[in-house]
This record gives structure tokens, C-alpha cells and sequence, in this order.
């Protein structure tokens, strides 16, 4: 393990929760197509939809402000596909797909619906199936973990794609800006998975909407029902992530053993850690505790070379044999064997409130009730 992968951990701060004025209404066609099914109590209590709200849903062509995270190894083209079906935005993670596979997925997602759904790559690997995801006619591209490069900008713009950046600072919002971002995606240190942050949601939203402008911004790190987006859109964000709710669904490629330990936890046994970093050396991660953390943290901690049981086998895809040593960030998953419940278990904060498996249709409807009756 670098010693980048620990001083990460240095970057977490507490903070006092700031308000922050939420954008208030104006008309227009789609604006009002929205507003027809929001009751009066909800105009009363911060304008929805926001003008940041209605920008990020007819930018992104969608009815529900709600993006599925890009959650690799669960994320399936079923659940992408269900939840573009239903009015939110999909997404798929093709980091680590090669460009035939990335085709594939991308045109099986376009013959079940041809609504939104975006190709999502991490700036830490080379992006090598992005001409194949450009080719396959996306419409929406998301980067996490870095800015694009000029070359990828342009080839981004030159194909009309829409581009969303993660961010989690003022700095990388302007940064995110300069090079050309349609909307931006704040992530705080709640999010499940591999976390870029350093700070909660709420201080980091507060840093990217001061400087944002009349981007859209849309909030991520463990939201999970529509009390959550309540608050988010109300402290000003256009929208909201949510990744640990939906790998919690029928449609999940998660292994049951995974969706059980969702379903099983709260916020206090996820952890904000390094202890996964096999083959991603300075990338912080929030996953359930579970036996190789803990063996792992009782040893004090050690860096890579002298770690307990180390690249000791643990599980091993059906579909083509290829095994999952302990200490890789692999997410367990339908097609996995072995001790599928010692990989990393990647969830966020809101997992105290995930209590089922839904499909994900229902799911959407249920949240989006939630949202409108608080």
C-alpha cells in the first residue's frame, strides 16, 4: 500500500451543517409539465422544481432528478435499462469493460429503452473503451476521480455528448468547469464504494454551489429514500446519486450474500478505509465491515507485502474461472463462488435504510412518494 493511500484519510474533517438558499421557480413548458404532479404542499415548502432541478432534467432528458450510481461488478444492463424505463438516469461503469464488451452493453441497454442512460469511466485507469462507447451512440458520458484530458474533451464535444464530472471541492468544480462540464457531480465521504471525497456531502455541496454557477450539481453520498432527496434539493443540489439503494434491487447483479449484508447493516458498521487496495493503491473506499477488515485492522493496519493471509483466493467467477485473491476491491456478485462475504461489500451511509429488495420500478415510485410527502 503507498503512503498515498493513508494520508487520504487526513483530508476527512467534521463540519457544521450550513444552509444553503435554495433556487427559487420559473416558468416554462417543461417546468410546468413537472409541477403538474407536485401538490401544493410541496410549493410551499422550497419550490420544486428549482431552476437547477428543471435544467438538470431536461439536460439529461429524464423525469426524476435521480442518477444511479455506476456501481462495477452490480451494476447490470437490466438495472440500468429498468431504471432508465422508469424516469431516472442509468448508468453504466465501463472502466475495467473491454471496448466489444462496452458496444454490447451500450446497444442491449438501447433495444429495451431509448431513454437516458450514461457510460461512467474512472480517470485513475485509461478510459479504453470510451471510442467503443462513443461509437455506440451515448449521449451521456460521466468521469470520476480526475478532470478529462483536452483530447478527450474534444472528442466528447465533437460528438455532442453530454459531459458530467465528479467533483468534491471548490477546486475540482472549477476545474470541472474550465474543461467543459454540463453538470457536475459532488460526492461526499458517505458514499459507499470508491470515494473520492474528503468531507461530508453537506460542506462539500456548499463549496461546489458557490462556484458552480448555472451548472447543475447534483448531490452523492448515501442517500437512500426521499427524505434524502428532500434535503439535498432543498440545501440547492438539481439531484441526487443513489448507489448502495440500488444494488439493493431485484435487478442487481449483487450476490445475495451482498443484498443480505445490505440489508443487514447500518451506517456504524461501514467503515472509510484503505484496507482494499489491491491494484488501486491511493483510493479510500466505504465498505461493510467484515473478516478481512477486521483481521486486517487488528494487525495494525499493515501495508501491502505484509498483510494477514494475503493474496490468499477467496472467490471465483463461473463464467470464466478467474479467481479473486483477498484485498482486491472485486465486488461480489451473482457469477462469484467461494467466500464471496470477505470481498469488499462496498455501501454507504444510508444503508441503515435499506430494508428490501425491490424491483427497481417500485423502488423509483416509492422514493418518489417518499420525496413528495415529506
Amino acid at each position: 500500500m503507498s503512503s498515498n493511500g493513508f494520508s487520504r484519510r487526513n483530508f476527512i474533517q467534521k463540519g457544521a451543517l450550513a444552509g444553503i438558499a435554495a433556487s427559487s421557480m420559473v416558468g416554462s413548458s417543461f417546468g410546468q409539465s413537472v409541477m403538474s404532479k407536485v401538490t401544493d404542499k410541496e410549493h410551499a415548502k422550497f419550490n420544486y422544481p428549482s431552476l437547477a432541478t428543471k435544467k438538470l432534467t431536461k439536460l439529461l432528458n429524464i423525469k426524476y432528478p435521480i442518477i444511479q450510481a455506476p456501481t462495477a461488478g452490480a451494476v447490470t444492463t437490466a438495472l440500468v435499462s429498468e431504471v432508465t424505463k422508469s424516469g431516472a438516469l442509468g448508468g453504466l461503469p465501463l472502466t475495467w469493460t473491454t471496448p466489444q464488451d462496452s458496444h454490447k452493453r451500450i446497444k442491449d441497454v438501447q433495444e429495451i429503452t431509448n431513454g437516458s442512460f450514461y457510460a461512467n469511466f474512472v480517470l485513475n485507469f485509461e478510459p479504453k473503451a470510451l471510442d467503443s462507447a462513443i461509437k455506440s451512440g451515448i449521449r451521456i458520458i460521466q468521469f470520476s476521480w480526475g478532470i478529462p484530458s483536452k483530447q478527450i474533451i474534444q472528442k466528447i464535444k465533437s460528438a455532442n455528448i453530454i459531459l458530467g464530472i465528479q467533483v468534491t471541492s471548490e477546486d475540482s468544480a472549477i476545474s470541472a468547469i474550465n474543461a467543459g462540464a454540463d453538470y457536475l457531480v459532488c460526492q461526499g465521504t458517505e458514499a459507499g464504494g470508491h470515494v473520492h471525497a474528503s468531507r461530508p456531502l453537506h460542506e462539500a455541496l456548499k463549496e461546489v454551489l458557490a462556484v458552480a454557477d448555472n451548472i447543475p450539481v447534483v448531490a452523492s453520498g448515501g442517500i437512500a429514500t426521499g427524505e434524502d432527496i428532500y434535503k439535498y434539493l432543498s440545501l440547492g443540489a438539481a439531484g441526487v446519486v443513489m448507489g448502495s439503494r440500488f444494488v439493493a434491487t431485484q435487478e442487481s447483479g449483487a450476490h445475495p450474500k451482498y443484498k443480505e449484508a445490505l440489508l443487514n447493516s447500518v451506517a456504524k458498521d461501514t467503515v472509510f478505509t484503505v484496507c482494499l487496495n489491491k491494484g488501486w493503491s491511493n483510493a479510500t473506499h466505504r465498505i461493510i465491515r467484515n473478516k478481512t477488515f477486521k483481521t486486517w485492522e487488528a494487525a495494525g493496519c499493515p501495508q501491502e507485502g505484509n498483510r494477514p493471509n494475503e493474496g490468499e483466493v477467496l472467490a471465483t467467477y463461473k463464467s470464466n474461472g478467474v479467481t479473486v485473491s483477498r484485498y482486491e476491491g472485486n465486488v461480489p456478485n451473482v457469477d462469484m463462488t467461494g467466500k464471496v462475504e470477505e470481498l469488499g461489500m462496498y455501501a454507504g451511509k444510508g444503508v441503515g435504510h435499506i430494508n428490501d429488495l425491490p424491483m427497481v420500478a417500485e423502488l423509483i415510485k416509492r422514493i418518489w412518494k417518499e420525496f413528495l410527502d415529506k
